[in-house]
């Protein structure tokens, strides 16, 4: 019985010892900790800010626009041995997009966090926010203006609307710096004097209001470069002149008298052609188509690649026959030329009244007698019946300065003529 009590009280004395000795293990190693493997603060910087688009802003051309070199630096904590030898690759620092609904401009706070295995915290982020325009992307059309300004123009030389190819780009950027934009011009690099069309590369310039320029790396432009054209012409002054048509061969066609208004234009050609036209023709006048106290009309046409500077687009020829009167006389000569062989042609018209023009004081010596009249068939598509051919009409005489106003017809009957049988 007494050694079982010795034993008890032998253990119960180690129980204590070994308590004692964990009790005084762990207050060492508390000690040690403390002074061997400290917690500690640190400071990192220049960690780089990163903000990821989010499907929304993709979806919507919504960007951050302007300088987003966004840099923060962080102060941590930990024990020696964890954050010891970290630097600014060991963290990432964020934004979250994920509330922009709109453009603007946000205050957004800056996330950090680890990006390696490390025991570190993040105690303190400077600054801990940071401010993001928003902006929409759009693309948007403007015509594009062709200018040339360092060239001067040869003496008798023209130039045309200078213009640029493409005539129209598309400019891409922010809404905000689109919205300024009030005019696209390509600006020719040619210099000097110059007699002839030129394609040449330019500067592309953008301006807003109050016509100052707009410069920004952000605005992206569809067309790689843009060429302008500078078309050059030779130009000219030349006389108008006219053709008289359809007059008798003894008309003299001196003693009709006239002034074309405008006398003369200025034409301007993409060649030297020009130096070779003395005068413009612009067109021709029946003169059965004259008429006493009326003025003819002719318009003025050029070649598609010749220009009419002056702008006149019709020539009034205004006829100098105050003096000049008309009359009308019946004739009852009527004659048949160049019948075909194949029919037998007769008139049913027996009369007509025509219709001269002339100096007054002759008309009154001339009669019906004086007038030649023909239907002349030559190239007229005869038919069986009746029809109206053309007449023509000639006054007797050499230098006659009369004419015949107006186009006369006459009605002939045609009838086949009987085949011929042999016996």
């Amino acid at each position: 019985m007494n050694f079982l009590k010795k034993i008890a009280m032998d253990l119960r004395d180690s129980y204590k010892t070994l308590i004692l000795a964990f009790l005084i293990a762990a207050a060492f190693w508390i000690v040690v900790s403390i002074n061997v493997f400290p917690t500690i603060e640190d400071e990192i910087g220049n960690i780089a800010v990163t903000a990821q688009p989010t499907e929304y802003m993709e979806q919507n051309n919504l960007k951050i626009v302007g300088d987003f070199n966004k840099m923060v630096d962080i102060r941590i904590e930990g024990k020696r041995y964890d954050i010891t030898g970290l630097g600014a690759n060991d963290f990432t620092a964020s934004i979250d997009l994920s509330q922009i609904r709109a453009k603007g401009t946000y205050t957004l706070p800056v996330n950090v966090v680890p990006s390696t295995d490390n025991e570190s915290s993040v105690i303190n982020i400077s600054p801990s926010s940071v401010t993001l325009i928003i902006d929409e992307i759009v693309s948007r059309e403007f015509t594009v203006e062709g200018t040339a300004p360092g060239i001067s123009l040869a003496e008798e030389y023209y130039m045309d609307e200078i213009t640029a190819s493409p005539a129209q780009i598309t400019l891409t950027g922010s809404s905000n710096i689109l919205d300024k934009v009030t005019k696209v011009e390509a600006r020719s690099v040619l210099s000097g004097e110059i007699r002839e069309s030129h394609e040449t590369q330019s500067e592309l310039i953008i301006y807003g209001s109050g016509g100052a320029r707009i410069i920004s790396d952000e605005i992206e432009v569809s067309a790689e470069s843009v060429s302008v054209n500078i078309p050059i012409y030779k130009q000219k002054e030349l006389p108008l002149t006219f053709s008289l048509s359809n007059y008798s061969p003894n008309f003299d066609t001196d003693s009709l008298k006239y002034t074309i208004q405008p006398p003369f234009i200025t034409v301007a050609a993409p060649d030297d052609s020009i130096d070779f036209i003395s005068e413009l023709d612009i067109g021709t006048i029946d003169i059965s188509d004259i008429r006493l106290n009326q003025v003819a009309t002719i318009p003025i046409t050029l070649p598609d690649d010749y220009k009419n500077l002056s702008g006149n687009t019709n020539a009034r020829i205004v006829w100098d026959i105050a003096d000049y009167g008309k009359l009308d006389y019946t004739i009852t000569d009527i004659g048949i030329s160049n019948a075909p062989d194949n029919f037998n042609v007769s008139l049913i018209t027996n009369e007509i009244t025509i219709t001269a023009i002339g100096p007054s004081d002759r008309l009154a010596a001339l009669n019906s007698n004086d007038f030649i009249v023909t239907a002349n068939l030559l190239g007229t598509n005869i038919m069986t019946g009746a029809q109206d051919v053309a007449l023509n009409i000639t006054i007797k005489g050499s230098k006659q300065k009369f004419w015949v106003s107006g186009s006369y017809k006459a009605t002939v009957y045609a009838q086949p003529k009987p085949e011929e049988t042999e016996e």
